[in-house]
């Protein structure tokens, strides 16, 4: 057991210094003395708040590699989350807005998401996409997704979930009809180095 533990500290002290989050290291330490002194609620709750700290770190970091306009849009970074504070998440959660006059975009990931399995599913029943015609798969880099198209009266929206290892990224988009656009812009996004970060 404590070789377990020395090992899982080793992996988070390393993700804590590549990700560049400075109190990850106290709650390591504070971690540790609470393991070594017998106080296991503390040392489990510390590792906990650790691991938030790791993904916070990478949240920011993979904010950072997001464009600041996509398609005439402007990003909004004073909206920016990486701790799912609006949700009361847990995990590695980042978000991001984009917008102008008559459009706006929206990419969210989010891992262990509750919908993982459902997208997963769906991308993998050939049979659902001859019933919908509103959904169809996509390639968005080297991945899979799912694209889901919505009208309203004057309104058009697409929605693209796409799923990697744990984790969902979800980009949506309202006012831009035109789906090639739509698919174009998300894979403007650095798939790549996103899903490298977030795995």
């Amino acid at each position: 057991m404590r070789t377990v533990l020395f090992s899982f500290l080793m992996i988070l002290s390393l993700l804590a210094i590549q990700a560049g989050a400075q109190d990850v290291n106290g709650q390591l330490n504070t971690a540790t003395a609470s393991y070594a002194s017998g106080d296991l609620e503390n040392a489990r709750f510390m590792l906990q708040e650790s691991l938030n700290g790791v993904n916070q770190a990478l949240g920011k970091e993979i904010l950072e590699l997001l464009p600041a306009t996509l398609g005439g849009m402007n990003a909004l970074t004073d909206a920016d989350d990486v701790a799912g504070d609006n949700m009361g998440f847990a995990g590695l959660y980042v978000s991001r807005d984009y917008q102008n006059e008559s459009r706006d975009a929206s990419l969210e990931i989010i891992s262990d998401s509750p919908l993982l399995a459902s997208v997963n599913s769906i991308l993998t029943m050939s049979t659902m996409f001859s019933s919908d015609p509103n959904q169809k798969r996509i390639k968005v880099g080297s991945y899979k997704a799912l694209l889901t198209k919505s009208e309203s009266t004057d309104l058009i929206s697409y929605d693209i979930q796409m799923p990697f290892g744990s984790s969902l990224l979800t980009f949506k988009t309202t006012g831009i009809p035109d789906e090639a656009e739509v698919t174009g812009l998300v894979n403007a996004l650095p798939i790549a180095d996103i899903v490298r970060l977030a795995q």
